[in-house]
């Protein structure tokens, strides 16, 4: 395993606030994008996927795990590991700092980083290179999650079912507060950040001024915080607490087994841990817990596989 300096890894691989806007993406992009969305989402059809998205991405490779690492940063949203050269193992990093909505478009956006960039990727040690990855290839990702949580076809049927409610014949009638009420109701239902509810409306062509929607984002949001009849939901939503990814993982199992089987000796698994700030009190805890019941000490080869990094 190479080392790699952590204030070095913070700087060149963690995946910054996403950009919500997409438009600049080319005719072929889009195609494609909405392509794989249809193709990854046939078992829901028009259905929100929402927090149900952490267990689908599992569904769809059992090589992938999820981890929540508190960010002290508040650039970093999230991150794709590659624990190895050669492994087929992967990590979804989320930042646990961020809210529970933030997080879903988060893994969303890394899972499509996995099925696109991984093979481009999987040969260099540790992380995926997210500066390598800027720019246009960010922007296919974020459309991808905004598409994946939202897709084109569920989005023209909610235009359909709010042309009837406001009792207008073509979405373009629509004024500021009926689309202030649709943005709300989208973001609660399909549990994405508002935001990029704003641009999925624009991407479509249902808006056309998309300024006047991002400079009353505030405001719009206030409501969404506002309306008792989501209450429960909104602060599910905005709180931190991830109840969808288990706080002990499967990182810390693959550690405990790669120690209790010999493929990686105490200092090893320290090294790692300590670099990608894993908790050390639990990496003890097991490491004691296989001491006393085995009288094999530090004899080992190579390693295992973790994850977890901080800022």
């Amino acid at each position: 395993m190479s080392s790699i300096d952590n204030n070095e890894l913070f700087e060149q691989y963690y995946q910054t606030e996403y950009d919500f806007n997409t438009v600049s993406l080319s005719r072929d992009e889009l195609i494609d994008i909405k392509r794989l969305v249809r193709e990854k989402r046939v078992d829901y059809a028009l259905a929100p996927i929402g927090t149900d998205i952490f267990s689908w991405i599992k569904k769809q490779s059992s090589n992938i795990r999820f981890e929540l690492v508190a960010f002290d940063s508040e650039k970093i949203d999230g991150m794709l590991y590659i624990p190895t050269a050669g492994k087929e193992r992967a990590y979804i990093i989320l930042n646990s700092n961020k809210p529970l909505v933030n997080q879903i478009f988060i893994a969303a956006h890394e899972y499509y980083h996995y099925v696109k960039d991984y093979q481009k990727t999987k040969q260099i040690p540790y992380i995926c290179d997210f500066s390598a990855l800027k720019d246009v290839n960010e922007k296919r990702a974020s459309r991808f999650a905004a598409e994946i949580l939202l897709p084109e076809d569920a989005l023209s049927h909610e235009m359909q079912d709010c042309c009837y409610a406001f009792e207008i014949k073509d979405i373009k009638q629509a004024n500021f507060n009926m689309f202030a009420s649709l943005i709300i109701f989208l973001t609660v239902k399909y549990q994405m950040p508002l935001k990029a509810v704003i641009y999925r409306l624009f991407e479509e062509n249902y808006i056309d001024d998309i300024d006047k929607y991002i400079k009353n984002y505030d405001f719009i949001k206030k409501l969404l915080q506002e309306i008792k009849i989501f209450e429960k939901r909104v602060n599910e939503l905005y709180h931190f607490e991830n109840s969808y990814v288990l706080p002990y993982s499967e990182t810390y199992q693959d550690m405990e087994k790669a120690y209790s089987t010999g493929n990686a000796s105490i200092e090893e698994i320290m090294t790692d841990a300590e670099k990608l700030n894993l908790d050390i009190k639990l990496i003890e805890d097991f490491i004691n817990n296989n001491d006393e019941d085995s009288d094999d000490s530090d004899d080992a080869e190579l390693f295992s596989i973790i994850n977890k990094k901080r800022g």
